[in-house]
C-alpha cells in the first residue's frame, strides 16, 4: 500500500512538471507565431500545430492529475444519504469501475498505437511522427491507472469519508 502511495505521489510531482513545461511551451509558441506574423509579418507555420499537441498532452495528463486530487465532479446525493459502511462499499465500487475502464481504455490505445498506420504518419506543419503526440493517451492512461489504483486500496482503509490528502500534494 505505501509502495503505490509513494509511487503515485512522486508521478504526481513529475505530471506537475511536465504539465508546466509544456504549458510554457504553449504560451511561447502561441506568443511567438503572434508576434512574428503580426509584427514581424514572418509568420512561424509550425507555431499553431505545436500549441495543439502539447494541449493536447496537457489535457491527458492535467486528467491524471485531477484524479489523483479527486477533483472530477461528483453526484453525492445517494452516498451523503447512506450509512457509512454503505458509503465505503459504494466508493469500492466506484473507484473499481473506474479502473477497469482506465485499463479497457489503455488496452484500446495501445492497440491502436501499435497500429500499421500510426507509425508512418508524420505532423503537417513539423513534419514530426505523430505517434510522439498519440503517446499522450497511453502515457497518461497508465498514469491514471496507478492513481486510481492507489485510491481503490485506499478505499478499503477509509471509513467512506473522503479524506483531504490534496494539500501535502501541491
Amino acid at each position: 500500500m505505501k509502495s503505490i502511495e509513494f509511487v503515485s505521489n512522486n508521478l504526481y510531482k513529475f505530471e506537475k512538471v511536465v504539465a508546466g513545461i509544456l504549458c510554457t511551451i504553449l504560451l511561447v509558441s502561441l506568443a511567438g507565431g503572434v508576434l512574428f506574423r503580426y509584427v514581424l509579418e514572418m509568420p512561424l507555420f509550425w507555431s499553431d500545430e505545436l500549441a495543439l499537441f502539447c494541449l493536447a498532452w496537457i489535457t491527458f495528463i492535467g486528467g491524471s492529475m485531477g484524479l489523483k486530487q479527486r477533483l472530477s465532479p461528483s453526484i453525492t446525493i445517494l452516498t451523503d444519504s447512506v450509512a457509512p459502511k454503505m458509503r465505503k462499499m459504494i466508493n469500492i465500487l466506484a473507484n473499481l469501475i473506474l479502473l477497469v475502464f482506465i485499463i479497457y481504455i489503455l488496452y484500446v490505445s495501445i492497440i491502436w498505437i501499435t497500429g500499421p498506420t500510426i507509425s508512418v504518419q508524420k505532423s503537417t506543419a513539423l513534419q514530426w511522427p505523430k505517434l510522439y503526440f498519440y503517446l499522450s493517451i497511453p502515457v497518461s492512461f497508465t498514469f491514471m491507472a496507478i492513481h486510481v489504483l492507489e485510491l481503490f486500496l485506499k478505499s478499503f482503509t477509509h471509513d467512506g469519508e473522503e479524506k483531504s490528502e490534496e494539500v501535502s500534494l501541491q
